[in-house]
């Protein structure tokens, strides 16, 4: 036997832990931990501002807002104490159910749909908004007390609201996601079969082909948006009235340039998630020149802006019907027409992720495949 035959059986086939590695991946509950934690504490605050609604001390409309705006206040707090005390049960039981049976799996990922959908309708564009101004509104506060007052909103009950729904949502679903994992005999970190029989689509070359469309389509959708907010900013009527476009002066134009901005950066890095300068940092960036990009670092701020867009694209839509403002023309399409496409842009932005991460995730450190 050669020395390269010897080598050859001594190392472990592709896609099986290596040798000395436990057959079964260590878990870590940390998330599903910080999931339960969040919803108990989410059914606590319910059951206070429950209790509280009609005194002085609340303000009613914290959580009117999304397509539930119109419900009673009274009715849509009782509604969401029921909507935490469901999340906190799914989330006790995704952390520590035992079953391996088909049907209550299947019963948790339901429920689970049925709180996101319901996350949905709480939120509407207040986050999103809130993230595009933010980077305007930090520039313009050195110059402006009046721009310096208006960061009160990130502090303001309406936002943490929706805030602390998504982030309930996104905890609840990564939940979910692991159990579901550990009942296909999958490790629940990276999602790879212990088995070995990974579906073909999740190689990194498959995810690198459908990856590429999706990160297109997620940033054609800001570029669109935010071409016609800079154009406004400019004094363009880019699909917008003139009247109302040379109507906009001073803090006005905090709404087009900062959200124009987020949204064309937004559009650029999205780009990042299939060429090379997103794996590997540029060489005009020094000090990082030549390193590789922390997946986490696109991964994370990629996931919070999908997970932002779809409930803003759908109140959005919403309001459109509500208010007759859909009938599309030369004086309105550039306000309403690229909000119709947010939660595509929110499913292609999700998808891209995805294969980004499915291309990067390399040798998992809890199973050791890869």
């Amino acid at each position: 036997m050669t020395t390269h035959e010897a080598s050859q059986q001594s190392s472990p086939p592709t896609g099986r832990a290596p040798r000395g590695r436990p057959s079964r991946p260590r878990t870590s509950r940390r998330l599903e931990n910080l999931a339960v934690l969040w919803w108990v504490a989410g059914l606590v605050l319910a059951l206070v501002y429950r209790g509280a609604v009609g005194s002085a001390v609340v303000t009613p409309e914290a959580i009117n807002h999304g397509l539930l705006r119109d419900v009673p206040v009274a009715t849509l707090a009782t509604g969401v104490t029921v909507l935490a005390a469901v999340g906190a049960a799914l989330a006790a039981w995704l952390r520590w159910g035992r079953s391996t049976a088909n049907g209550p799996r299947r019963a948790a990922v339901g429920g689970t749909v049925a709180v996101l959908l319901a996350a949905v309708l709480l939120v509407d564009a207040t986050v999103l908004a809130g993230v595009g101004y933010l980077p305007a509104v930090l520039v313009m506060s050195l110059f402006s007390a009046e721009v310096r007052a208006s960061l009160d909103h990130y502090v303001a009950p309406d936002f943490l609201f929706q805030v602390v729904v998504l982030c309930g949502a996104v905890l609840l679903t990564v939940a979910a996601v692991r159990s579901t994992r550990r009942g296909l005999a999958a490790c629940d970190r990276c999602g790879r079969r212990h088995d070995g029989a990974d579906p073909a689509w999740t190689t990194p070359a498959a995810a690198a082909r459908w990856g590429r469309v999706a990160a297109l389509v997620a940033a054609a959708i800001p570029a669109f948006y935010g071409l016609t907010r800079i154009a406004w900013a400019l004094g363009i009527p880019l699909g917008f009235s003139r009247d109302s476009v040379e109507s906009m002066r001073g803090l006005d134009l905090i709404g087009p340039i900062g959200l124009g901005t987020f949204a064309l950066l937004g559009a650029v890095l999205t780009l990042g998630l299939y060429q090379r300068w997103g794996d590997v940092f540029p060489r005009w960036m020094l000090g990082l020149a030549g390193k590789r990009v922390p997946v986490g670092l696109a991964v994370v701020p990629a996931t919070l802006v999908a997970v932002a867009v779809l409930p803003a694209g759908v109140s959005m839509i919403a309001l459109g019907f509500s208010e007759g403002m859909l009938g599309l023309d030369a004086g309105t399409w550039g306000a309403v027409g690229p909000a119709l496409l947010w939660p595509l842009w929110s499913a292609a932005l999700g998808a891209a992720t995805y294969a980004y991460w499915l291309r990067r995730r390399g040798t998992c450190g809890a199973c050791g495949r890869g």
